[in-house]
């Protein structure tokens, strides 16, 4: 398919970045051990055809990367989502959906290039130790880590390992001091829930970026917390969700919909149907609830937002979602790499398989480049062609994306380092903010124009050739940067919510 060059940069940077990370779902079953033997004989030709290969091909071969590239290539013609995942990679890959990861508690950037504390976790050993915000971490195992060009992926290397084992780190603080310390790692959760606040009057809002194992007890601690605060209606954000595990997505279907009433099912040519209904009584059973979707909402996030909307549960306001309706039984191979094959497909209670079409000629992770061309991201009609299977969740509301967002010259500014690094040192300049917390920092913290002269001046630019709407969104942006690095990441976003149009949208649903 033929890409219109005219796609404004930050689409291109949203959804590409979006869909290269999508999270994809891993089915009932939470694994099998595939035996070596057991399909020895049926597939003795293809054993013959590589032993050969490594013995006989003109030249060298590696067993490893030609029983991988194998894998693959017989993967790739059957549908998109089967998949083979190496043994190096598979603990990596399935850290979102266990939902924990051993390491110290840091959340860290490198700034100039060095390794610099920007959060640290409530609980973990980096807290217990007495680390703090702002921190370099110069050596890790006596191993200079500050000038010598480290990557993220370079740090992930020496910092993650098993819980329980030591790492010795020595630590430059602001008042240049160096501290040495010997940190246990230990279990760091991965948060599905990313914000969770009351918005305005009785309206509660909760965003879930994935479906890990411990995402339905966020979910109830969320919604005890937010009910404790009043909260009457509920919007839930599912907007970039790209799925997790298929008990997840029932368990927190269960929460909205009273007992016995269908969630999904599950059929394929091997598999038999399988139903699943709400069981016990749920925390949010009644009460307004609008859920907001987008062309990122995926698979578990699409079981629940069908369920919902199928047993009149509450309204879907957004865009179409993904698409992704097959599932995956996950089969560890002898080697600890991983198989991921479709085995089925699940289906809405009403009995629609959202799975979008796929095959050849079907440009399917990037078929967010036709919503965008068929304007299907902007115009409400578009969405309604009942002559061609689209695949995914159509909203109840439509909601348009906000073609209005930052100007591809604003774009061209802040999603860069530069830019990421004079956001980080004007909170080394200004560490303590007046405000307590992230409503009444949106409301009285101001950054003064004088204040990105200094970034202008360093990159070569005229600030005098930006608009004020242009300026107005730089500050925006530096507001939300220091809003992560004075509160915490979830206050990102709070504060967005605050010049989010879907949100403005289901306030407004709300308030009629």
């Amino acid at each position: 398919m033929k890409k219109n060059s005219q796609i404004p940069l930050f689409l291109l940077v949203i959804f590409i970045g979006l869909f290269s990370s999508l999270t994809y779902w891993i089915g009932i079953n939470q694994g099998k051990i595939l035996s070596p033997e057991s399909s020895q004989n049926k597939w003795s030709s293809i054993n013959v055809v590589l032993d050969n290969l490594l013995s006989n091909y003109v030249d060298s071969l590696d067993s490893y990367e030609l029983s991988e590239n194998s894998i693959n290539n017989i993967l790739k013609d059957l549908d998109p989502h089967s998949s083979f995942i190496p043994a190096t990679k598979r603990q990596s890959v399935n850290e979102s959906l266990v939902g924990h990861f051993g390491g110290i508690g840091i959340r860290f950037m490198i700034y100039n290039d060095t390794l610099t504390i920007v959060d640290v976790i409530e609980g973990g050993p980096s807290k217990l130790a007495g680390l703090k915000k702002r921190d370099r971490i110069i050596k890790i195992e006596d191993e200079n880590f500050a000038g010598i060009g480290i990557k993220n992926e370079d740090v992930l290397k020496k910092l993650k390992g098993k819980v329980g084992s030591a790492v010795n780190i020595t630590v430059l603080n602001p008042n240049n001091n160096i501290v040495e310390h010997t940190l246990l790692r230990g279990s760091i959760p991965l948060k599905s829930i990313t914000a969770s606040t009351i918005l305005k009057n009785n309206i509660g809002y909760i965003k879930l970026s994935s479906f890990s194992n411990s995402s339905d007890l966020e979910f109830k601690d969320a919604i005890f917390e937010l009910k404790n605060q009043g909260m009457e209606k509920l919007i839930f954000d599912l907007r970039f969700n790209g799925g997790g595990y298929l008990h997840q997505a029932i368990n927190i279907s269960d929460e909205f919909l009273k007992e016995d009433q269908l969630i999904v099912y599950t059929e394929g040519a091997h598999s038999k149907k399988r139903s699943f209904y709400s069981r016990s009584k749920g925390l949010f059973e009644e009460g307004e609830l609008i859920v907001l979707v987008n062309s990122s909402t995926a698979s578990a996030s699409e079981i629940v937002s069908g369920a919902l909307q199928d047993n009149n549960r509450g309204q879907i306001l957004g865009r179409r979602t993904f698409g992704k309706g097959l599932v995956q039984q996950p089969l560890m191979l002898p080697d600890s790499s991983e198989l991921r094959i479709t085995t089925s497909r699940y289906y809405t209670p009403s009995g629609k398989c959202i799975q979008k079409p796929y095959g050849e000629n079907i440009d399917y992770d990037n078929d967010i480049f036709e919503r965008i061309e068929s304007g299907e991201l902007t115009q409400n009609d578009s969405n309604y062609d009942k002559s061609i299977f689209k695949g995914g969740i159509l909203p109840d509301i439509y909601s348009p994306i906000d073609t209005l967002d930052y100007s591809q010259a604003i774009n061209n500014i802040i999603y860069t380092r530069n830019w990421r690094d004079f956001c980080f040192s004007y909170f080394e300049k200004y560490p303590n903010p007046k405000e307590l917390n992230t409503k009444d920092f949106y409301k009285n913290f101001k950054i003064e124009t004088k204040e990105l002269e200094k970034y202008f001046e360093e990159n070569g630019k005229n600030i005098g050739k930006y608009k004020p709407k242009e300026i107005s969104d730089l500050k925006w942006s530096l507001k939300i940067e220091l809003s992560s690095y004075y509160f915490s990441e979830q206050s990102r976003y709070i504060l967005n919510t605050f010049r989010d149009s879907d949100v403005k949208k289901a306030i407004e649903e709300m308030s009629n």
